[in-house]
């Protein structure tokens, strides 16, 4: 059985935290398809603190469990408070996740996320406090290093490991990488055979037989899939369906016109009926990453990306589906 501390897990594929993708009607949809665990959009610690309160941004439902909170912090003194307001206003939380690995400059500019892989010997302290602060499962997300010449994963991974966390990801590529070229997957693989606590890899996964690729050859418990799943939440009932009682040879499942169809309607029901804060432009935002996947339709994106309401956009995925199904 699969576990994040107590907490079980159906299979091993689960949705990275992507800030600006992982609204709760997303969520939601990855969870239906079949993710075994859902990662909240990072939430940082310094603005939690000065106001007592979730920001409004960011939602959550029962209906997510076992869901994980991402923190984003460098101070254990902010983390420790930051994740007693998440245990009070999200009480039904699974795991706290704190986030070493965010390559965004406006973040590096806070001294947070992997600016942090730069400065290792305060990751404990900060682990140690968000342990010492809840029973809850704390789990980290890093990158394998700064840049090519300052890889660290396996040494920050020890500390992580020895200041009580229940799990560890790893993003492996450094933070100058940032999403490009390829991920390491060997570092995965020594993070693995380092450690006693669970590894979740993550990079490169956009299909099941990279996620089993990933699980088979670096022997990580968990793969991770982040820009995999950006409108296309099938990828998790691919890989759940390909995986087959702990084994690769179920089916390869492939979603059809019609799904896909239903697929787009039921994310705008769960933006509508289930997300309280809605805005057209992050709606739009994932139809246009839905559309992305279906054959032909570049000039349908182009177009969906003129619109300036919901009425207008959805004529015209109506219009591409058409004959199509």
């Amino acid at each position: 059985m699969l576990k994040v501390g107590n907490i079980k897990l159906k299979n091993p594929f689960v949705l990275a935290p992507m800030e600006g993708v992982n609204c709760l009607a997303f969520r939601l949809l990855c969870k239906e398809f079949g993710a075994s665990l859902v990662f909240s959009p990072m939430i940082h610690v310094n603005w939690l603190v000065k106001e007592k309160t979730l920001p409004e941004l960011i939602e959550f439902s029962e209906d997510e469990k076992p869901l994980a909170i991402q923190l984003i912090g460098n101070e254990p003194k902010t983390i420790k408070e930051a994740v007693e307001i998440i245990e009070r206003d999200v009480p039904f939380v699974d795991i706290i996740d704190l986030n070493f690995g965010c390559p965004e400059g406006d973040v590096l500019g806070l001294k947070m996320g992997a600016y942090m892989m730069k400065h290792p010997d305060k990751i404990p302290k900060i682990v140690s406090a968000a342990v010492a602060s809840t029973k809850l499962p704390i789990t980290a997300k890093i990158r394998s290093g700064w840049d090519e010449n300052s890889i660290n994963c396996i040494e920050v991974g020890k500390m992580i490991e020895d200041a009580g966390a229940s799990a560890i990801a790893l993003h492996a590529r450094t933070r100058t990488q940032v999403y490009s070229g390829k991920a390491d997957w060997g570092l995965i693989r020594k993070l693995k055979e380092t450690l006693n606590i669970p590894v979740i890899g993550n990079g490169d996964i956009t299909n099941a037989k990279l996620a089993e690729s990933m699980l088979t050859r670096t022997k990580c418990d968990m793969a991770m899939i982040g820009r995999g799943a950006m409108g296309y939440p099938f990828i998790f009932k691919e890989c759940a369906e390909y995986y087959n009682n702990g084994k690769f040879n179920g089916n390869l499942y492939r979603p059809t016109t019609k799904e896909r169809y239903d697929c787009i309607y039921k994310f705008i029901d769960y933006y509508h009926n289930k997300q309280k804060r809605q805005k057209f432009s992050e709606l739009k935002q994932h139809i246009m990453w839905s559309c992305k996947w279906l054959n032909g339709a570049k000039e349908l994106r182009v177009d969906i990306m003129k619109t300036h309401d919901e009425e207008d956009m959805m004529k015209l995925v109506e219009g591409y589906f058409v004959g199509r199904m």
